[in-house]
């Protein structure tokens, strides 16, 4: 498995989606560094095909659906507190729903041993995470997206008409509070549609990154959700705009302490 980005190779990548190239001798002076050390930094994010290597600097990858395993290395401590606190949630006889994705993945892994509920996923590597057996797996159908490790399309769909939820856990790419919470894929968006419609509770998992970012597919509005688990606390008025739509704000910073 990958390593993570350390966060100086983090706050390059961020420079590299403003700014779509940088420099080594620039980076070199502002984080006070040495160029080599630049070099290996630009050398980790092309490895993890966030970047390409230039002739003195970078540019940003031309890959736009960027691949599991490189969303994978980008905010791993966010994540990880996410998925403890939102595992704390679920509840023994509890019939869940786990969204494919980084952070959801995460909260497959925290869910306790001692729980016996029943899960369905359209995530492949969500079943992979669990052993336990007194856990009902359910692995959905259907075509088999690699950059999320996700199960979508019709298949998903039939497959989801007779099977209701207590409790939902959902990803996304975008968020905002005026435009909802987004994704760049329509198949996926779809399979994320009906389980809501599906589930007495749906919370969405989602870290500060992808606050006030939107994508082209709408997934459903603030009040289509019943929580938002995300790692950091938002700006007052979206903060105030999130609780006058009922929704609860779990902060969690458990891993970031």
């Amino acid at each position: 498995m990958e390593k993570s980005l350390n966060r100086r190779q983090y706050k390059i990548y961020n420079l590299l989606k403003t700014e779509d190239a940088v420099k080594v001798n620039e980076l070199s002076q502002k984080f006070n560094v040495a160029e080599m050390t630049i070099r290996r930094d630009l050398e980790k994010l092309e490895d993890c095909g966030l970047a390409k290597r230039t002739f003195g600097g970078a540019i940003l990858s031309a890959n736009t659906d960027i691949t599991f395993n490189r969303r994978n290395v980008l905010h791993v401590k966010e994540k990880q507190s996410i998925g403890y606190v939102a595992a704390q949630y679920v509840q023994n006889g509890d019939s869940i729903f786990i969204d494919a994705g980084t952070t959801t993945s995460h909260f497959s892994r925290y869910l306790s041993s001692s729980l016996a509920i029943s899960l369905v996923t359209n995530g492949v590597n969500i079943v992979s995470n669990i052993h336990d057996a007194n856990k009902e797996k359910i692995l959905l159908g259907g075509i088999y997206r690699e950059s999320t490790r996700s199960l979508v399309g019709p298949i998903t769909q039939s497959h989801l008409d007779h099977l209701y939820f207590d409790k939902a856990f959902l990803s996304a790419s975008g968020f905002s509070v005026e435009k909802g919470f987004t994704n760049s894929n329509s198949l996926e968006v779809q399979i994320k549609q009906k389980v809501m419609k599906q589930s007495n509770e749906v919370n969405l998992l989602i870290d500060s990154s992808k606050f006030e970012k939107n994508y082209l597919h709408k997934i459903g509005n603030l009040h289509d959700i019943h929580r938002i688990f995300t790692e950091k606390m938002p700006p007052d008025d979206q903060k105030k705009d999130i609780e006058q739509a009922g929704v609860e704000l779990v902060i969690c910073n458990t891993f970031l302490l």
